[in-house]
């Protein structure tokens, strides 16, 4: 993967060069090297280009796992904390409104009625203001899959190039 950019000339690519190989003055490959490739060396070249093509999907695939599996891990102890809080908020909410709305009737003298629709809207509200708090908190979060993103990015330009110059230098016969 180091020298990917590499194409070979004897297929009739114009040839990318890496780091540290020779480049000519000129930019192309000698003559010598733009003859005609053989069947045997244009099937060797496709064959090494979708091996190329494979070990990219696969170390695509290991490093979307890597990243799902940091994912899960950054998770873990957030759903923990927060399945365990609404255990508790669930179990003890309907006894916390009924005392809300009871105390609304003896202190402040609501009806029955009224102090119980007051607390229910109420309890809608804050729930509604919690629901977006937590939006906001998990966008915030660094989730997903940053590099594997990147190096699928980098992957398929990769391919892009080899495709565009594999067939540059060839002579179109019409």
């Amino acid at each position: 993967m180091v020298d990917q950019a590499t194409i070979n000339v004897s297929n009739g690519g114009r040839l990318a060069q890496s780091k540290n190989a020779a480049v000519p003055p000129s930019g192309r490959a000698p003559a010598a090297a733009e003859a005609p490739a053989s069947a045997g060396q244009l099937a060797s070249n496709v064959t090494g280009f979708g091996e190329n093509l494979l070990n990219m999907a696969e170390l695509q695939a290991r490093m979307s796992a890597i990243e799902l599996r940091q994912n899960f891990e950054a998770l873990k102890v957030v759903a923990a904390v927060g399945v365990t809080g609404a255990i508790l908020a669930l179990a003890a909410l309907p006894i916390v409104l009924a005392g809300i709305a009871e105390l609304l009737v003896t202190t402040l003298g609501f009806g029955r009625g009224w102090a119980f629709l007051t607390v229910a809207f109420a309890s809608i509200g804050i729930g509604l203001l919690c629901i977006v708090s937590a939006g906001v908190w998990i966008a915030h979060k660094r989730l997903g899959f940053p590099l594997s993103t990147e190096e699928f990015t980098r992957n398929l330009n990769w391919v892009r190039t080899v495709l565009r110059l594999s067939g540059r230098g060839r002579t179109h016969r019409g």
